[in-house]
């Protein structure tokens, strides 16, 4: 069931905003454990459990930045992002990712739909690619290396509003994170929790929340205008 404060439903919504990873797919646990082996195996850099809370938290260019002052791996990041892509487009091959339930359903409203995510763009191609997703069903991808400043920040929302020319209270995103919720916030765009794929409950921290897209498009859907 749904836990909704109504006053931040939009009375009309002409765009859907969502985040990536584990919003349409559950990828977090895979990239984390991926590339905390990788860290730990090829460069003898262990991330411990608390480590590994404090990089969940940033987008890639802080976690290359984190790895620089703490674990001595400045000026390494190509080669290290290098490999990751190569585990994990290898780990892709090996089996189904998790998709989100109800996403048909979503992008099938006469709405505009976009993309907004830290992901860079090859890493977001690779993963749509293993989860059979196409990206024509999406007006505006936006990707990491689209914006200057990753989430928390707004950067990322507030471009994808002007790329669909429409106002904040006209859209409604869906996310995972503390730091997206906070920035779909300082977009002044409503947000809504998706649990379904999520690794932790942050309902109390967005304006609705729902237990998949299914809900989510129960509750939206009389309310899309048509752009």
């Amino acid at each position: 069931m749904s836990t909704l404060r109504a006053r931040r439903l939009p009375r009309r919504i002409r765009a859907f905003l969502y985040d990536f990873d584990n919003t349409i797919v559950g990828t977090e646990r895979m990239n984390e454990e991926l590339f905390a082996d990788l860290l730990a195996g090829e460069y003898g850099a262990p991330v411990s459990p608390p480590e590994r809370g404090i990089i969940r938290e940033l987008p890639w260019s802080g976690v290359f930045e984190w790895l620089s002052e703490h674990k001595g791996l400045s000026g390494r990041r190509s080669e290290i992002w290098a490999r990751f892509m190569e585990v994990k487009r290898e780990r892709l091959r090996r089996g189904p990712l998790a998709v989100a339930t109800g996403l048909d359903r979503m992008l099938g409203l006469p709405a505009a739909h976009a993309i907004v995510t830290g992901s860079l763009r090859d890493e977001l191609a690779m993963v749509m690619t293993a989860a059979g997703l196409t990206d024509r069903r999406f007006a505006a991808i936006l990707c990491a290396e689209d914006y200057t400043r990753g989430k928390p920040d707004p950067e990322g929302y507030l471009r994808a509003l002007a790329a669909l020319s429409v106002p904040a209270d006209e859209a409604l995103v869906f996310e995972d994170s503390r730091p997206g919720i906070a920035a779909a916030h300082m977009a002044g765009i409503p947000v809504a929790f998706v649990s379904e794929l999520a690794s932790q409950d942050l309902a109390s921290h967005a304006d609705m929340a729902f237990r998949d897209l299914v809900e989510a498009w129960e509750t939206v859907r009389d309310r899309v205008e048509v752009l």
